[in-house]
């Protein structure tokens, strides 16, 4: 369990929420949508540095966008009730006390402990070809 001091509720716009245990259900909600933000900081990363810029102006509409679509989808609030009523500063405080809440920092490490050593250095290896590619 986590400390009383934590917030289990906020507003969202208009509305009090919880904020939600993360489920099997919801975390195969919630990895659907971080695909997108992932590849877009591939893309950020892949680009020249001159027109990096460009891409980070263009890719910022799209984070906006993911950060209410993932909102709504762990609220169970609707997408077009968040864009009217609820401001991006809230938004990511629900994802933040989310995260919190399910201590994913601690689920994430656990995590890496369950890959074998084989699926680790691929991992790795891909890490340094997209280095490799930006240096």
């Amino acid at each position: 369990m986590f400390p009383l001091t934590r917030k289990e509720k906020l507003k969202l716009g208009n509305r009090t929420v919880s904020v939600p245990k993360l489920t099997r259900n919801r975390l195969k909600k919630l990895t659907d949508h971080l695909g997108t933000i992932g590849d877009l900081l591939v893309k950020v990363f892949l680009v020249p540095p001159a027109d990096r810029s460009i891409m980070i102006v263009a890719g910022a509409e799209v984070m906006i966008d993911e950060i209410y679509e993932l909102t709504s989808l762990l609220s169970d609030l609707d997408i077009d009730e968040l864009s009217e009523q609820a401001s991006l500063a809230e938004c990511t405080e629900f994802l933040n006390l989310t995260w919190a809440k399910n201590d994913m920092n601690a689920a994430l490490k656990n995590l890496s402990g369950l890959i074998p050593p084989m699926a680790q250095q691929f991992v790795t290896s891909i890490a340094a070809r997209q280095n490799q590619a930006q240096g």
